[in-house]
């Protein structure tokens, strides 16, 4: 029981207790029935008028109470449906993720193909760029994004090299321009869904698209990707690429 609702009843008990004995012990019984109506009515208004009164402040109180506790429920119905919607959205956004992963994929594999197919150097066939994106297509979609890293890395004592393979011709700057847009969408996306950015950072600094976007975006004389965090700290990865035991 509510401690409002006790204090009331023992007010109330203690009160019809009083009138009780003031009605029976000082007025008597039968000097009482014998009153006229009115004064009979204005006795029971003057007695009965402080326990109306005493409830309607304490039903205001428990009023108060049931509201407050609504609210409360209502918040926590509204944080529940907030949290239910940002992990449909991270739900719908890492699906995205494998669709625009596959995306990048295919406009390296392009590039690539400029760079070392018969157009570029020549050092890749037809057949084996076939091959490679058969590789790619099972799932591994960065596989071309790591050669690119290993080529980049090839030449990067060679600045305008590196500039050759990125932006050398209207058909490699297109596909670096298409890179770029295309995964700086994918980090706008995350940043939405991702509160403490940590999707958002394992895009950019732990995956091997991160670390083409930021090559591209040096290349592109965007100073703070510095050379030291956007190409030389590839190197590693890129050896590993050469030995063809890198992953993502």
């Amino acid at each position: 029981m509510d401690w409002r609702v006790a204090f009331g009843l023992s007010i109330t008990i203690t009160w019809i207790t009083a009138g009780l004995f003031y009605l029976l012990g000082i007025v008597g019984w039968g000097n009482f029935v014998y009153l006229p109506t009115a004064d009979i009515g204005s006795f029971l208004e003057g007695a009965f008028a402080p326990l109306a009164f005493l409830w309607l402040v304490i039903g205001h109180f428990m009023q108060q109470k049931e509201i407050t506790a609504n609210t409360k429920a209502i918040n926590i119905q509204e944080m529940s449906a907030r949290r239910l919607e940002l992990h449909s959205r991270r739900d719908s956004y890492f699906k995205l993720l494998s669709l625009v992963q596959d995306q990048l994929g295919a406009i390296a594999s392009f590039h690539y193909m400029s760079v070392v197919g018969p157009t570029g150097t020549g050092e890749l066939s037809s057949d084996d760029f076939t091959d490679l994106r058969s590789q790619s297509s099972n799932g591994d979609p960065s596989l071309f994004i790591r050669k690119m890293i290993g080529v980049v890395v090839d030449s990067n004592d060679e600045p305008e090299k590196v500039q050759e393979i990125l932006f050398g011709t209207d058909i490699r700057t297109r596909h670096s321009h298409n890179f770029l847009n295309t995964f700086q969408r994918l980090l706008d996306s995350a940043e939405s869904v991702d509160t403490d950015r940590m999707v958002t950072d394992a895009l950019l600094y732990g995956s091997a698209f991160g670390i083409y976007y930021r090559i591209l975006r040096h290349a592109e004389g965007d100073e703070r990707m510095n050379p030291i965090t956007g190409i030389m700290a590839v190197q590693s990865h890129a050896e590993a690429v050469k030995r063809g035991v890198a992953s993502d």
